[in-house]
């Protein structure tokens, strides 16, 4: 651990050309996609000395959401932060691996609370309140002008009014690169999804992974959108669409009076046949990083234990996607 702050210092002071120091660098528990660490550091920036604790944000060898580039979220968090979504400020970015061994970046830490999906003990004014936030906050992000901010690295698909194909190319592409086995029912569920593509009414900066869990909530509101690393350009249906599935969001969805909601915020109707496509798009992509972690596990790329029950999961529902594309009748 010593040898990792001191690692860090040193890319710290590359980075500023000033001294710097880290300490108290402990590993935080919980998530799948990403190593999360927490530190305190010292250094120098525009000639002022700072200091603060931070967050780092480090692909692990092998994980759910390979092949991993840390430098994607953090431009994406970068080009956020000139905007009414609230993310925390990203300072530092090592995209080749040669420092840590893997890719990484550093950002500010956020201080606040994580409400759980699964907490039932909220208060009912404080769950309205967070589900308000909630869906103020989508809706915020999916009428953002992305091209000024230079979001076009996160791929732009050809038609603008066609972007579930983009999505279906990236699925077939994970698919042949992670199959342990045929799995003829996601070859159907492609398919069947290429048949059904719905035109898109506009091309929105979509999280992907927007779900209790991945906000910090202090003072009342929303102060950080947190777990950019899914983030594509697409139709915002698809935030909608994630919301919905079952075990994800737990209360916090968009749906009934909060659909109302969104929609008079951001002036994008909820359409009721766009969102049932992604349903079924976002819960094959759910189950191919499922599938996408155990390959990991299986290649041996990572012993990370944790991914073998999400990819006994990512079976296990197989049988809700062929449900859900009518393979049962």
């Amino acid at each position: 651990m010593q040898e990792m702050e001191q690692t860090l210092a040193r890319f710290i002071a590359g980075q500023t050309g000033g001294d710097a120091t880290v300490r108290d660098l402990a590993r935080i528990p919980g998530g799948f996609s990403y190593e999360t660490w927490r530190l305190a550091a010292e250094w120098r920036e525009d000639g002022a000395a700072r200091a603060g604790n931070l967050i780092l944000r480090r692909a692990p060898r092998g994980g759910v959401l390979e092949p991993y580039d840390a430098s994607r979220e953090f431009r994406v968090l970068r080009a956020l932060a000139k905007t009414p979504v609230p993310v925390p400020r990203v300072l530092w970015v090592e995209p080749t691996g040669a420092v840590l061994g893997t890719s990484f970046f550093l950002m500010e830490l956020v201080e606040g609370e994580i409400p759980l999906p699964w907490d039932e003990t909220i208060p009912a004014e404080k769950r309205r309140a967070l589900h308000h936030a909630f869906i103020d906050a989508l809706a915020d992000l999916h009428v953002l002008d992305w091209q000024p901010l230079d979001l076009g690295f996160l791929g732009v698909p050809d038609d603008a009014g066609d972007p579930a194909a983009l999505e279906l190319a990236r699925c077939r592409e994970v698919l042949d690169r992670i199959a342990l086995r045929p799995y003829p029912v996601f070859r159907e569920a492609i398919a069947w999804l290429d048949e059904r593509r719905p035109r898109a009414q506009r091309l929105s900066l979509v999280h992907d992974d927007y779900r209790m869990g991945n906000f910090i909530w202090r003072d009342g509101r929303i102060v950080a959108v947190l777990d950019w690393e899914r983030a594509f350009l697409g139709d915002p249906m698809a935030d909608i669409a994630f919301t919905r599935l079952p075990g994800i969001a737990g209360w916090c969805d968009v749906s009934g009076e909060m659909a109302e909601r969104y929609a008079a915020r951001s002036g994008i109707a909820v359409d009721a046949d766009r969102v049932a496509f992604y349903q079924v798009l976002e819960q094959l992509k759910a189950t191919l990083v499922g599938l996408t972690g155990l390959r990991a596990f299986a290649d041996g790329r990572t012993s990370d234990l944790r991914l073998v029950q999400i990819g006994r999961g990512a079976h296990q529902a197989i049988a809700a996607l062929a449900a859900a594309i009518g393979l049962e009748r």
